[in-house]
């Protein structure tokens, strides 16, 4: 007993600092997400492993039903990646690819652990929000130092763009909140909004574009009062036709989409099309040849990495035009997961996305904030996947949608229990 009792400080010491190092983490991991080459995806590696000590040295304290749904959901999403690719014949694809495929499986100690300790949201928001400021230095830099046509950071605008409207968002809903998460420094919070609204623009992302009109009409009309929402509908209306007049960044990029999608509608056959096929032509014939793939091969689809592989074949029966077989994936999340893992993967898919959702919304009332962040970030991830499937097949955006999903969740469940007493 003696020696247990003098063992007390140690122990309390060394999970001070495992916080502490937790709390540090958390707070670099959006900090140079952008600009940095494997900053996500190293930051969530560390995490990750920190979560499995924390596994093996003490027993996680028991979840609530809401909890486990999330992480059965998350864990099934992973097996149905196993699913799908030793239906079709494991490769050396598959092995490349189980390294993002992976952290969905990893997402479930790191909640675990992440649960225990209650400022995690604190350090994330504020790393977030500075990372704000980074992202517009980084954007000024890429386009008006090194005369890039848009900002790219170290991948690509459609990473760089969705983030900064992710963060811009989150500035607003903090700001509207009047939270004290962020301390003095919450007045900086319109200027934080402004410099990542100007990282979205010069991204030129599309996929941004139309994914923060989606989280701030979310915003307008689940935090506003019913008086003024007509109110912020309207600005908000008058700020996106403001934009495509003024902007030509914004412009240049909306009528870039309009005419290709024209164009591609105008092609009766484009399987026998010779003209040149790209941007947004390419794009649809890359869904349109997702969908039959999907047709073909409906339960468990083709797995993961094999796109290109059986779209050639399409190819070949002059099915498709050769352009549509020119890519790694369906540049759509929701097509390509019919067509990589079928009907099976797309029902958890959507599950692991709507489960959350319904549940944010459906408890806003007992903790509005922490509501809103999640679903803001969800539903800025289900509009960026409709142009594109990185979202969620990369490495780097898995990495920032599951922590971000588990720190948003598991803080809003800590807040309605706490409600609910």
């Amino acid at each position: 007993m003696v020696v247990g009792a003098n063992n007390m400080p140690l122990v309390a010491g060394m999970a001070e600092w495992r916080a502490r190092i937790v709390y540090a983490l958390l707070f670099l991991f959006p900090l140079f997400g952008a600009s940095l080459d494997h900053w996500l995806s190293g930051i969530f590696a560390v995490i990750f492993l920190l979560s499995l000590i924390c596994l093996f040295t003490r027993a996680p304290s028991p979840l609530f039903a809401e909890e486990r749904w999330l992480l059965y959901l998350v864990a099934i999403y992973f097996a149905t990646f196993l699913l799908s690719a030793f239906a079709n014949g494991w490769t050396d694809i598959q092995t490349r690819y189980l390294g993002v495929e992976i952290r969905y499986l990893a997402a479930v100690p790191i909640y675990l652990m992440l649960r225990r300790f209650p400022d995690t949201v604190h350090w994330l928001l504020l790393g977030s929000l500075l990372a704000g400021v980074v992202l517009a230095a980084q954007a000024y830099c890429d386009v008006y130092v090194l005369n890039k046509i848009r900002a790219w950071g170290v991948y690509s605008p459609n990473l760089f763009g969705p983030f900064a409207a992710l963060i811009a968002v989150w500035a607003l809903v903090v700001w509207q909140a009047n939270s004290k998460v962020l301390g003095r420094v919450a007045w900086l919070l319109p200027l934080v909004f402004l410099l990542a609204l100007a990282a979205v623009v010069l991204s030129g992302s599309r996929g941004a574009y139309v994914g923060m009109i989606a989280m701030l009409v979310v915003w307008v009309l689940i935090s506003l009062r019913h008086w003024q929402r007509p109110g912020a509908i309207l600005l908000l209306l008058l700020s996106v036709i403001g934009a495509y007049y003024s902007v030509d960044n914004i412009k240049e990029r909306v009528d870039k989409a309009t005419s290709e999608i024209e164009t591609y509608l105008s092609i009766d056959h484009l399987e026998a099309y010779d003209g040149v096929v790209i941007g947004n032509v390419h794009r649809l014939e890359i869904w349109r040849t997702a969908i039959l793939i999907f047709k073909d091969a409906p339960v468990v689809g083709i797995g993961r990495g094999n796109y290109e592989r059986v779209a050639d074949e399409y190819v070949a029966k002059g099915l498709v035009h050769p352009m549509g077989a020119k890519a790694g994936h369906a540049h759509n999340a929701y097509l390509d997961v019919l067509a990589s893992r079928g009907v099976i993967g797309f029902i958890v898919f959507m599950a692991m996305l709507l489960y959350p959702l319904y549940y944010f919304y459906s408890t806003r009332r007992l903790s509005p904030f922490s509501a809103m962040l999640g679903l803001t970030h969800i539903i800025g991830f289900m509009t960026f996947s409709v142009t594109d499937a990185s979202t969620f097949i990369k490495g780097n955006f898995a990495s920032l949608f599951l922590l971000y999903l588990i720190v948003f969740f598991s803080w809003h469940v800590s807040k309605v229990r706490e409600a609910q007493k």
